[in-house]
């Protein structure tokens, strides 16, 4: 993405001037501070994700690369004004990078104290269709004394500890011989285990 990003500059840095500055300042910052943020919230307004989640991806979202594409297949077309339509949209991509670049830092930091500081939704979820409210099954309840006799019996479960990481951190107790596998990486665990044991994962 980097690189095209270079290429892009280097396609529009000759353009740039034609823009008209002042107008295109001010359809970058609504398309920075209002357009973008509002419907990516809106998008993301069903999604299983605590409200710093829903701020955090909604200020940053997706680039301008699309955008850029979009209206390089207008210049490509020939279209009236479309080196007009380019250096605008170039502009406007420029101000994003740099108004998110220059916030990308304290907002990762404040992010991650959150998560630290409490258990969030989406730490639960380990993939998209999870967070959009898809891809859930009924799983059964195994209680303490059910796990303690399964666990003396000859093929005991494999127990993983998936407490999130607040909760993880906080409390100083846990199930002898557990496995620590975060909750959004289960899936990923998963794939390389074997299947013949049974599983039983708990949190708090």
């Amino acid at each position: 993405m980097l690189l095209s990003f270079v290429l892009f500059g280097i396609v529009i840095s000759g353009i740039l001037g034609t823009a008209p500055l002042v107008p295109t300042l001010v359809l970058a910052a609504l398309v920075v501070f209002v357009i973008r943020p509002s419907v990516l919230g809106l998008v993301l307004s069903r999604a299983r994700m605590s409200w710093e989640a829903h701020l955090f991806v909604s200020w940053f979202g997706p680039r301008g690369l699309n955008s850029l594409l979009l209206t390089l297949l207008v210049v490509h077309a020939g279209v009236p004004g479309a080196e007009l339509l380019l250096a605008t949209v170039g502009l406007v991509a420029l101000a994003s990078v740099a108004i998110h670049g220059a916030t990308v830092i304290p907002s990762s930091a404040w992010y991650e104290r959150r998560v630290l500081a409490s258990t969030h939704a989406e730490e639960r979820e380990s993939t998209a269709a999870g967070l959009l409210g898809g891809g859930r099954d009924e799983v059964p309840v195994v209680t303490a004394a059910q796990l303690d006799q399964m666990l003396r019996s000859p093929n005991p479960p494999i127990v993983l500890d998936v407490r999130s990481r607040s909760s993880f951190d906080r409390e100083d107790y846990g199930i002898p011989r557990s496995l620590r596998v975060l909750p959004d990486q289960v899936l990923e665990w998963a794939v390389t285990e074997n299947r013949e044991r049974p599983v039983v994962a708990y949190c708090s």
